[in-house]
């Protein structure tokens, strides 16, 4: 059976089979939505924004996705030149972007269903042709530059004429498009590998919905059947595909976030920061087991030079002939380490991160070849701001891990707390603009918004730098508002990691319960503060923009006057009363200044407010603020703000700071109008 002798369905715009015999028959349910979806849209192309608003549930993820194009994206094929078979095209996501990028494509799929929606999602492409048959069956010699089969091997002995052994019906396939292909055509192969971390790890098997079934051998064989790479690799060479180059995507080759060049990554590279589980089970809105955390075991399986052998997916290009010489003809690009994809966001704002070695630059630039701003080029979203930007490779350990593995270890405890707190003081010393809020936190520039764990790699001489810096806010930020945002992607990305009972929490909720343990709770008022700028930063990001003018009024001016804070200790001021009626002489209510008074469980609050009243007679006092820190720690977001300490104590905490005691409250006067009078820092920086 050679596509020269299909005949087109008039109606569908499907070319049918010769012999009329009835082809593979595999559906999701799916079909019928997509192709009045599809019949509907004005913009049918792989980024298109009109598409992506209909992604509401797995199906229509997978098939309007441009996650599934990731793949091509990051291999390149930018001749333009290639005259494609694919096979196996499902509903036309693949298809859609080989059309946008490829001279020449020639689909086919077994469901007619399924194929006419592939039709209709390259409906305006004249260089798409679908055709629907079984491709096993197919008759083709010598003709195309590329084939492609992208989830579709595992199924052949489901559907093969001849034979129902999984391995005999992908031998036989593959050596249907060895035949097919030029002496120097390259197949690319998309498959899950029947190891992966993820089943090993618990996650049920993507086709037969049982855990472990592909790590015993899928005993009862009713699905779809993976490979090993060890018995891929023998099944491409027995077909006549001599060499062979190894990618491996995550978290699978179905929505494709990260790619490693497993071939080429050193340990120097320290590709496992790159990788983020848990993997997904598919379908399914949460894993119901996970033995071990995937994040840190990726780590150790790099480490052991397993990354290939233990990929959840495998991406194999395959070549027929001298892999060198059809890279070049064909635009082949293998010249990187890792390739990640940001594409859940405003159209100017997607993204593509380019590692090609700890020796280079990590380049960020507009994927799928589309134009975009240059490099360190800030666009206006509205009250947040979005660049590419530039930056070296830091080697390291993403902090996150150092918090997962404390989590592993200790749960959520004192010593995660003192993790969030520590983040915190550095933060302050990164991003601080030396200016506090109404409440007395520490104000941050705008560049701190994306400052979060996974965004810090602490280096091998303990020094910590910040890695991705393309968002930043237009206002200054509080600290224990960033603070808050890093819990709460934390619980989003990691909830699987978390401890039962804290796992069982919201987001939101899990974010103010944690940051309660590390800095003392918040005022249900401050959360929704905090709650409302996240809203209008993903209404930003994403390209809306309602609510969002509001939101960001509830921010510090960026041309405000600095307030600026100094630390006190309530019991020493108690004890002393000396001290807070000497800074109450040189300071008023009109001077942009708080004093942070500190206590704990034990402070006699009482006394505290009848020394101020004392002190309130006949004058306006300057701004007081008493708060309590945690137990075993302190609330880093209001200290880490303070510019000074009020003090007669040498061996007080902060010691960072300049003490002033009660006989130095001039001095401590002129310290301060410095600092208040200063140019704020209010922006972000560079």
């Amino acid at each position: 059976m050679r596509l020269d002798q299909f005949t087109r369905h008039a109606a569908s715009g499907v070319l049918l089979a010769p012999d009329g015999s009835a082809p593979a028959g595999y559906l999701d349910g799916a079909e019928r939505r997509l192709l009045e979806l599809l019949g509907a849209a004005s913009d049918r192309s792989v980024l298109s924004e009109e598409l992506r608003r209909h992604r509401e549930d797995w199906a229509t993820e997978y098939h309007l996705t441009p996650y599934r194009s990731t793949l091509f994206d990051c291999i390149g094929l930018t001749r333009g030149n290639a005259r494609v078979l694919e096979l196996g095209c499902g509903c036309g996501a693949v298809t859609r972007w080989l059309g946008e990028h490829c001279a020449e494509v020639h689909a086919v799929e077994g469901s007619p269903d399924r194929a006419q929606v592939a039709r209709a999602r390259c409906a305006e492409l004249d260089n798409v042709e679908v055709y629907a048959a079984n491709y096993s069956q197919l008759e083709e010699e010598d003709r195309f530059d590329v084939a492609t089969l992208i989830g579709v091997l595992e199924y052949g002995h489901l559907y093969h004429p001849e034979t129902s052994v999984p391995a005999e019906a992908a031998l036989a396939n593959l050596r249907v498009v060895r035949r097919a292909l030029r002496a120097d055509g390259v197949l690319v192969l998309a498959i899950e590998n029947k190891l992966g971390l993820k089943y090993l790890s618990g996650a049920r098997e993507d086709h037969s919905g049982r855990p472990f079934d592909s790590i015993e051998g899928y005993p009862l064989a009713t699905s779809a059947v993976t490979f090993s790479a060890r018995e891929l690799e023998l099944l491409l060479a027995e077909a006549g595909f001599a060499h062979s180059d190894w990618l491996v995507p995550y978290p699978d080759y179905k929505l494709v976030r990260t790619v490693v060049n497993a071939e080429r990554a050193t340990d120097a590279d320290q590709v496992h920061n790159w990788l983020e589980g848990p993997a997904p089970d598919r379908g399914a809105p949460q894993r119901a087991l996970l033995t071990f955390n995937e994040t840190l075991a990726q780590r150790e399986v790099v480490k052991a030079g397993l990354l290939r052998d233990l990929a959840n997916s495998f991406l194999v290009i395959a070549y027929a002939g001298d892999p060198a010489a059809s890279r070049e003809r064909l635009g082949i690009e293998l010249d990187w380490t890792v390739r990640h994809y940001s594409l859940d966001r405003r159209a100017d704002c997607r993204k593509r991160v380019t590692l090609r070695g700890a020796d280079a630059p990590v380049e960020h630039a507009p994927p799928f070849g589309a134009a975009g701003r240059g490099a360190g080029a800030w666009a206006d979203l509205g009250g947040f701001s979005h660049r590419f930007p530039s930056e070296q490779f830091q080697p390291g350990e993403l902090l996150s891990n150092a918090l997962l593995a404390t989590i592993a270890r200790d749960g959520i405890d004192a010593r995660f707390a003192e993790q969030v707190r520590e983040l915190g003081r550095w933060l302050a010393r990164t991003h601080g603009t030396g200016g506090v809020d109404d409440s007395g936190a520490a104000l941050l520039d705008g560049a701190a918004l994306d400052a979060l764990w996974w965004n810090v790699v602490v280096g091998p001489d303990g020094g910590w730098a910040e890695i991705d810096r393309e968002w930043r806010c237009e206002r200054p930020l509080p600290l224990d508002y960033v603070l808050w945002r890093g819990l709460l992607h934390l619980s989003v990305r990691f909830r699987a990691y978390l401890p039962a009972a804290w796992a069982k929490r919201p987001p939101a909720a899990f974010a103010a319960d944690a940051l309660a343990l590390a800095c003392g709770p918040r005022a249900e008022e401050r959360l929704a503060r905090f709650a409302a700028v996240e809203q209008a930063f993903a209404a930003a990001a994403a390209g809306g923009g309602e609510g969002r003018t509001e939101a960001l009024a509830a921010l510090p001016a960026p041309d405000g006057p600095r307030v600026v804070a100094v630390l006190a200790y309530a019991d020493e001021v108690v004890g002393a009363p000396g001290l807070l009626a000497a800074f109450c002489e040189r300071f008023d209510a009109a001077d942009p200044i708080t004093l942070l008074l500190r206590g704990s469980a034990a402070t006699d609050v009482q006394r505290l407010q009848r020394l101020c009243d004392e002190l309130a007679a006949g004058r306006d006092l300057p701004d007081l603020l008493f708060g309590t820190d945690p137990a075993g720690g302190e609330d880093v977001a209001v200290t880490a703000g303070a510019i000074a300490r009020l003090s007669e104590r040498d061996e007080a905490g902060d010691g960072a700071l300049p003490r002033f005691g009660a006989g130095e409250s001039e001095r401590l006067r002129a310290f301060a109008a410095e600092r208040w009078t200063a140019a704020p820092a209010a922006g972000a920086v560079g």
